[in-house]
Parts: structure tokens; C-alpha cells; sequence
């Protein structure tokens, strides 16, 4: 086995692509020359990428830049010849994502240094496709991940445009792990209040997937609320009736105020959203598209009809979706229009297009006109690098001002356009989309008519009366075929539905009591070591609450969402591991208040949840038909 040949086994076992790619004949491997110490070195482009003398002098100082300052991951722009990477290696940083822009760099070097040992590192990754690199900066590191970014000075000036693409999109992403993170901690505990306030509505109403592949080549118009919907929102009334027209909530009353209802209006939020909506015969026109996470009064709201969709995202949801009679679970990349485009798909929808996604901001303004703010002003601060937003939501007296981080995309027109963290985790999510739809159904036309904004990669990007004159030509049976669906409700397994609900309360009954146990032995700890500092009665309650920890975390393996409900106190409990404390007696004092915490927060949050799932079992047993009598469905229309 020659020296390429061993290093392509090594890079096949995490990128089995770009191994493939390299063994290509019509890559042309830079030439690989000698320094007067006897390593390498290359030329190219015209510019020696290591010193023609001794690389190694040069790597020192490299090295030492990088080791001087805390990082979780080093995310390197350039290879070559791979002395960086080894000496990170070697000095124990071996958490390492590199980016290689050249297939031509590396292949020469691939072909004449063996670095295999290296590459086979667990945490070692090499990539030469900036969309995997990216994929894997996501979901290898952390928000709370410090990610150090280099590049050597050759790299730097030989692939200029190239290194500022790296910097830009490894910042968005790593916002994007960020605000996961925030999300995680803000919302999980009222999605799940919210699941169970809603479980007399999934009887109520059937689930979206009763409409599967009823639209089988009709075309979507999906609806964002960006500033550019007022270049093209006029043109949805000549169409309705002939497309299937789904708005983002925030999207529905600017529609209106263009003359356009939309067949369904999406909504996802844990809090109720009375500000979206008219309370004219407008609203008694629609239907909603609702997530079984949405605020309970989303449910109450007086309109036409209602659909419910599971989320994949829900621990609780992939339980118990199918007990209510759905088999699709939603895919959502924190936006409703990002699900509408996936719900698209199972509807089998074709072409499906987009207006209003602008992902980035307008003239002034964050939405289209006619949304919930009343009075926006914004101020690009591009120096600093932020934006600040001046704004007054329709339910407010008085105007407030936030401020972002500003972060950059790249625009229909080619150039960047301004953006901020939420924005930017949609535009990656429809990237990452459209890249794994394009090659599984490359049949779907998915089309962006916003007519501004950002650009997304593996969607065209043309206007709404170009769609329209090409693809919206003959009326199409909408509202019968969403009539029909409302008539066909799967049938609902209540049995299933109070056999998961039971097995949930015994479990969370089991980690409530030892989340207790190991409380009392904690505190009794913190005691003995008040009174008498560190000794070898510690080591008994240590083994006592590792016992109890086993045992804890065998049954949280059976209710995975708990941990749905308490990630606030793991984001907690990451913070502290990443605190030093040299003092052995003070970093056992802090290991016990941690422990004291933590386990204070899990009983507590069980004691949350056993009432709501008592409450959930007294739903279903009401909810269930009496036996021997048939179900009286409800009806659909109203509330």
C-alpha cells in the first residue's frame, strides 16, 4: 500500500466522498518539492506555502499563537503540508475540523507525506467541500464550544474570498448552536405544558397527514412575512384557487391588506399570537395548520377548519404521533416556512415556491408592511459590526429598542445582505434541505419568487409572475380536496395513548425519588466536610450516590424527554465543568453544590410533570368512547 493510498483509507472511515474525489486521474497534484532541511514544502500559484529552509521554525510560531489561547475545537482554513495539524496533535489539542480549499494542494501532499496516524484521530476531520465542512462544525461542536479559527498567511492571500466565506459561515453557524441552546432552555418546558393542554384538540381535529399526496403536482405558494412581499403579494389574488396558498402567521393580516385569504395559515408558537389575526370574516375563511406544541388558544381560535402536525423534534411527539393516528413527523429548522416546505413534499405539492423569505433586512424595516409592528426603525452599524432596531409591536404603548450581532448572506442581486442569528439558522436549514431534496427528488421544483433578500442555494430564483405564467395556468379542486381530508380522521389507539402515559408516570416517579436519595446523601456530605473537611467517610457516600446514579440514568434511558424538560440545568452543569479550581477541599465543595442543584432541579421539574401527565391520563379517559358505542366524531368547523 503506497503513501496515498494508506492516508485515503484513513480519510474513507469519516469522508468516504472526498476519498473517492481524490482518486480521481484528472486531479492534477501540486508538485511536492525539498526544503534545504530535508521536509516540504509547495509552490502554488506562484507562492511557496512553507519556508524553502526549515518549515518547522515557522510551525513553532504557529503553534504557539494557537496554544496560547482557550479553545474547544481549532478550525483550520489550509492543511498543506500538514505540519500544523501535527504539532496541535502532538501538543494535545486533537478536537480538529480542517478545511482544505484546494483538491490539487492536497492531493500532492496526500500523495507524498503519510499522515494517516493523524487523520485517524477520532476528532480529526478533513474536508475539501465547504457545505460538509460546515455540516460538521454544527453537529460536532457545542454553542458553548470555544472554536479558534486559522489560517496561514499563504492561504490567506491566495484564497481571499475563499477564507472570508470560512470566517463568515463557521460565525453563523456557531450562532446558530448558540441560539439552539437558548432555545432549549426557553421553550422546552412550555412545549410540553402546552402538548398536554392540547390533547382534547388532537382528537378534535385530524392531522395534517389525512391531506398526504391529495396535491399530488399542484402548486404551493409558501408566504413569509419579509419586507419584500409587498414587490409581489398583489399577484396571489388572480391565483387563488388555482395554487395551495400557506402564510406564515406573521404573513396573514399583510395578505389581507393586499385582498389575498390564504388556504392555510401555519403556526408553531408556545404563546398565543392574538395580534396575527383580523377577527373579521377573513379569519373564518382560513384554516390552521397548527403544532401540537402551539399555545392552547391557537386552538380556540374561530376559523373555517384546523390541521395538527406532530414535530420531529419533540421527544414526545415520536411516542405518541402515531397513537393519534399520524405517521408524518414535521421537520423544522425553527421557522414555520421551513416546515411548510417539508409539509409541502408530503403533500406532493409541485412546483412549491416561495415569496416573502427575505432572511435578511429591507429598507427600514424587518417585515413586510401591514405586520404586528406598528412603528420599526432600523440602524445598520456596519463598524461595529451590529444592527439596532427600533420598533413598537401593535400590543405595546410604547417603543423599545434591541439590538443583534449583524451576520451577512449572500443576496439574490450576488452581493451580501444584512442578517441576524435567527434568520441565518433558517437560511442554513433550507441549504441543508434543498442539498439531500435535490438528490432524492430531483423531480420537485422548489422555486424562490421572494424578489429580495438572501440567496438560497438549490432553490431557483426567479419572479412570482414568471412562476405564474409558466406554472399557474387552470384552476385546481383546493377546497375539495381539503374538505374531503377533514372527513377521513384516522382512528385514534386510546389504549396506546394511556398505556404510554402510564409507563411515563412510573418512571418519572422512580427518577423523582432517586434524584431524593441522592439529594440526602449530597447534603450529608456538604456536612461531613463543613465539620471535618476532606475524609475517608466521603468515599462511602460517594459509592452510594454512584449506585443511585446508575440506576437514575437506566430509567431516564425510557423517558428521554425529561431531559427535554430539564436542559437548563444541563447547560448549567456544562458551564461549571468548564470552570478550573485548584484547591481539592474548594472543588469538592463546588462538585457537592453542583450535585445539590442539579438533582434539586430533576426532582423538581418531576414533580412538574407528574401532575400534567395525571391530568393527560384523565383526558384520554374522557376523551375515549364509551365501549359499546359508537364514536360521535366532532365537529370540524368553528371552533
Amino acid at each position: 500500500m503506497n503513501i496515498l493510498e494508506k492516508n485515503l483509507k484513513a480519510i474513507a472511515k469519516k469522508n468516504k466522498e472526498l476519498s473517492e474525489r481524490l482518486k480521481r486521474e484528472d486531479i492534477k497534484a501540486v508538485e511536492i518539492e525539498r526544503t534545504k532541511s530535508g521536509d516540504f514544502t509547495f509552490r502554488y500559484r506562484g507562492r511557496y506555502f512553507h519556508s524553502i529552509y526549515d518549515p518547522w521554525k515557522e510551525i513553532a510560531i504557529q503553534t504557539e499563537e494557537i496554544l496560547s489561547k482557550d479553545s474547544d475545537w481549532v478550525l483550520l482554513f489550509g492543511m498543506g503540508c500538514a505540519y500544523l495539524l501535527r504539532a496541535l496533535v502532538r501538543e494535545g489539542k486533537k478536537k480538529i475540523i480542517v478545511y482544505e480549499p484546494s483538491l490539487e494542494i492536497l492531493k500532492g501532499v496526500l500523495e507524498n507525506i503519510d499522515i494517516s496516524d493523524i487523520l485517524s484521530e477520532d476528532h480529526v476531520y478533513l474536508f475539501c467541500d465547504m457545505n460538509t465542512f460546515i455540516n460538521t462544525v454544527r453537529t460536532s461542536t457545542e454553542g458553548l464550544d470555544d472554536l479558534l479559527t486559522y489560517q496561514p498567511l499563504p492561504y490567506r492571500v491566495t484564497f481571499p474570498e475563499e477564507v472570508k466565506e470560512f470566517l463568515n459561515k463557521i460565525q453563523n453557524v456557531h450562532i446558530i448552536n448558540m441560539t439552539g441552546l437558548v432555545t432549549e432552555i426557553s421553550s422546552r418546558f412550555s412545549w410540553l405544558s402546552n402538548y398536554f393542554s392540547n390533547l382534547p384538540f388532537f382528537q378534535k381535529y385530524p392531522p395534517v397527514d389525512t391531506l398526504r399526496g391529495r396535491f399530488r403536482d399542484i402548486p404551493l405558494i409558501i408566504v413569509g412575512a419579509g419586507p419584500s412581499l409587498k414587490k409581489n403579494a398583489h399577484l396571489l389574488r388572480d391565483i387563488k384557487g388555482k395554487a395551495l396558498i400557506i402564510a406564515a402567521a406573521t404573513a396573514y393580516r399583510p395578505l389581507v391588506r393586499y385582498g389575498v385569504v390564504p388556504d392555510f395559515v401555519i403556526s408553531a408558537e408556545k404563546t398565543d399570537l392574538p395580534a396575527y389575526f383580523t377577527y373579521g370574516e377573513e379569519d373564518r375563511r382560513i384554516r390552521l395548520l397548527l403544532g401540537e406544541i402551539s399555545h392552547p388558544n391557537m386552538f380556540k381560535r374561530d376559523t373555517k377548519g384546523k390541521f395538527v402536525y406532530f414535530n420531529g423534534f419533540v421527544e414526545l411527539s415520536i411516542k405518541q404521533a402515531k397513537f393519534w393516528g399520524s405517521d408524518y413527523l414535521a421537520l423544522a429548522g425553527g421557522s414555520v416556512t421551513t416546515t411548510a416546505l417539508d409539509m409541502g413534499i408530503m403533500l406532493g405539492c409541485n412546483p412549491i415556491v416561495f415569496i416573502g423569505q427575505d432572511l435578511a433586512f429591507g429598507e427600514g424595516t424587518t417585515h413586510a408592511d401591514g405586520c404586528v409592528y406598528v412603528d420599526q426603525n432600523i440602524v445598520l452599524d456596519t463598524k461595529k459590526n451590529e444592527v439596532h432596531i427600533r420598533e413598537r409591536h401593535i400590543a405595546d404603548t410604547k417603543s423599545y429598542t434591541v439590538s443583534f450581532k449583524l451576520l451577512w448572506l449572500k443576496g439574490v442581486n450576488g452581493r451580501p445582505v444584512p442578517s441576524k442569528y435567527d434568520w441565518v439558522t433558517f437560511h442554513k436549514w433550507f441549504e441543508d434541505y434543498m442539498r439531500e431534496l435535490n438528490k432524492e427528488k430531483a423531480s420537485v421544483k422548489v422555486i424562490n419568487a421572494t424578489e429580495g433578500g438572501a440567496y438560497i442555494e438549490g432553490m431557483e430564483h426567479t419572479t412570482l409572475k414568471e412562476v405564474i405564467d409558466n406554472f399557474i395556468v387552470s384552476s385546481k379542486p383546493v377546497e375539495e380536496i381539503i374538505q374531503e381530508a377533514e372527513s377521513s380522521r384516522p382512528p385514534i389507539d386510546y389504549d396506546g395513548l394511556s398505556g404510554s402515559f402510564n409507563d411515563m408516570e412510573k418512571d418519572i416517579k422512580r427518577i423523582q425519588r432517586l434524584a431524593t436519595d441522592i439529594l440526602k446523601e449530597a447534603r450529608s456530605m456538604k456536612r461531613t466536610v463543613e465539620r471535618k473537611g476532606m475524609s475517608l467517610e466521603l468515599q462511602k457516600n460517594l459509592a452510594r450516590i454512584k449506585r443511585l446514579e446508575e440506576r437514575l440514568f437506566d430509567k431516564t434511558r425510557y423517558v428521554s424527554f425529561i431531559w427535554e424538560a430539564l436542559s437548563e440545568y444541563t447547560f448549567e452543569l456544562k458551564k461549571y465543568l468548564r470552570d478550573t479550581i485548584d484547591d481539592e477541599e474548594e472543588r469538592f465543595k463546588k462538585d457537592i453544590d453542583t450535585m445539590v442543584h442539579s438533582y434539586t432541579a430533576i426532582r423538581d421539574v418531576c414533580g412538574k410533570l407528574v401532575p400534567l401527565i395525571d391530568e393527560g391520563k384523565d383526558t384520554i379517559r374522557r376523551l375515549k368512547p364509551v365501549e359499546g358505542r359508537e364514536y360521535r366524531k366532532v365537529a370540524l368547523t368553528g371552533h
